[in-house]
């Protein structure tokens, strides 16, 4: 360090090792003279040069520290804490995800149904009203008048299909009952 701090101060003049008395030969006091300020710019951009990388090389020492000292608390911090067992929560979150998938699953192949359901008992409905404005008397649908595989042959799988059995006035209990003897889908 002590080299930093005799480097440290002001640019060494070129005027002590240039002799003070001028020169015999004028081809040399030429060149002196074409030299000089291009030699003069030089050393004191060298100087320049010089001061900031002594400046970095502090810095660098500076940061090298901080990173050391970094790199102690880290490890002092490694070797005291557990990381956290993230493994039996990507287990449950993956058994979540595959639960969530079935159940979407079910919920489409539910909606499909009561689309289904809901397109029949629109055709049931309009059907007894198209045969009731060409016929003189009331037309009363029944269930054995259904179609196979229509309201009259649904099978009461779930509450919510032997509910709207139960609107729309079909026995949902026994199919072959009702006069159509083919099971339909549900």
């Amino acid at each position: 360090m002590s080299t930093t701090t005799s480097l440290a101060g002001t640019p060494p003049s070129l005027s002590g090792h240039v002799s003070p008395s001028p020169p015999r030969d004028p081809l040399a006091s030429g060149l002196r003279g074409l030299f000089d300020p291009t030699i003069r710019q030089t050393t004191e951009k060298l100087w320049m040069v010089h001061r900031s990388q002594m400046a970095l090389a502090e810095e660098l020492e500076r940061l090298i520290s901080l990173f050391m000292f970094a790199v102690i608390e880290l490890n002092h911090y490694l070797e005291t804490t557990d990381p956290p067992a993230l493994k039996p929560t990507i287990i449950k979150l993956a058994n979540v995800g595959k639960r969530l998938n079935a159940v979407n699953t079910q919920l489409h192949q539910i909606q499909g149904r009561v689309n289904r359901l809901f397109i029949q008992l629109s055709k049931m409905r309009a059907a007894p009203a198209a045969s009731s404005l060409s016929a003189s008397g009331p037309v009363v649908a029944s269930a054995s008048a259904v179609t196979p595989g229509g309201i009259g042959s649904i099978k009461p799988s779930s509450p919510a299909a032997a509910a709207l059995a139960a609107v729309v006035g079909v026995s949902a209990g026994s199919p072959s009952a009702s006069g159509s003897g083919a099971g339909g889908n549900t």
